[in-house]
């Protein structure tokens, strides 16, 4: 089907509509309000067939493209069949309402031309093809993409980023199981979230607990609801016990990841949090001068113990613990103190 003889079946429709306008004008004279309405429906129906043309010319010049074929819906385009003919016959045969009529047919003639385009007719890679195997395969497409919409309503907000977050939670002790991979797909299917294929054993990628720790917050910067944060940390505990072997990588992560949900239910809803402070107590001025050099960002302060230099608080006391770690083994004295905090007064 050319472009030209789209343009002739705009013009035999307009032809045929001013000839339905024209039979259906009453006989004898008609009150004004009957005129306005009549002048009203007839603008109605030349809008229609206006509109109808510029929906149509619009993604014309695309029909060749298999994108746009597959982004329209092949049902919804057949739908219009079902819907406009009987509508055509009604106003024909029954109630001779030529407007309607006209309405109808403009209807059937775009339900005609989206069902070509939505079945790949016009795609250079589908010639040759028989209509009714396009007619198949864009129905199979339709079936297999039917649930992405109802998906998206109800899978909660960053639905990937939790399926990632298991993905690197998984990996983190560098060998993935089984039953964590199960647990993955488990979560992916139900959410019809499509993600690369997981084998058991050691893999491509080893995350650290940093990488990790940014994909978490950047999740809990979304703002997702709190019933939902705080269900991720039942999902990432069963996720560290799916294989019924803790590593020590896990339970830190699992404890530091808690705290950091935590921190994000307090701040929506309000109460302290349990974290542990790193402090560096230097001995003497020689250990102040080396810890401005190797955390210039830091600034040394007066607590009860004495000058100390605050490293920062952390939601796991495992976390906390190899961060002291660190700075003991260079020599410089470390320790962890639990404080509790309301974030909320302190923004």
């Amino acid at each position: 089907m050319t472009g030209n003889n789209h343009y002739l079946i705009g013009f035999i429709l307009f032809i045929v509509a001013g000839t339905n306008i024209l039979q259906a004008s009453p006989v004898g004279e008609a009150t004004l309000f009957e005129q306005l309405i009549g002048v009203l429906v007839s603008s109605a129906l030349v809008f229609s067939l206006i509109k109808g043309y510029l929906t149509v010319n619009k993604i014309w010049k695309r029909r060749k493209n298999e994108e746009v074929a597959n982004s329209i819906s092949i049902v919804a385009a057949m739908l219009g069949f079902a819907v406009g003919f009987p509508f055509l016959l009604n106003s024909l045969l029954i109630t001779n309402d030529y407007f309607s009529a006209a309405k109808s047919v403009i209807a059937l003639c775009l339900a005609f031309v989206f069902t070509m385009i939505g079945t790949g007719y016009y795609v250079d890679t589908n010639r040759g093809v028989g209509f009714l195997t396009l007619l198949g395969r864009a129905l199979n497409l339709e079936r297999k993409e039917s649930g992405e919409l109802l998906s998206d309503m109800l899978r909660p907000k960053g639905a990937r980023k939790i399926i990632d977050i298991l993905v690197k939670l998984a990996a983190i002790d560098d060998d993935i199981a089984q039953e964590e991979i199960d647990l993955i797909n488990q979560f992916a299917e139900k959410w019809n979230i499509d993600i690369p294929e997981l084998v058991p054993g050691k893999p491509e990628t080893v995350t650290n607990l940093v990488e990790l720790k940014s994909i978490v917050q950047s999740y809990l910067d979304e703002g997702p609801d709190t019933d939902v944060a705080e269900s991720l940390v039942d999902l990432i505990n069963m996720m560290a016990e799916a294989d019924d072997e803790v590593t020590a990588e896990e339970a830190m992560a699992v404890a530091e990841f808690t705290g950091m949900i935590a921190h994000y239910v307090s701040l929506e809803k309000g109460g302290e949090v349990e974290m542990w402070e790193v402090n560096i107590v230097p001995q003497g001025d020689d250990q102040i001068n080396a810890v401005g050099e190797i955390l210039p960002e830091l600034d040394v302060v007066q607590d009860r113990g004495g000058r100390v230099f605050k490293v920062g608080r952390y939601f796991s006391e495992d976390y906390a613990e190899a961060v002291c770690s660190k700075y003991i083994s260079i020599g410089l004295y470390s320790n962890t103190t639990k404080k509790m905090v309301d974030f909320s007064k302190e923004q």
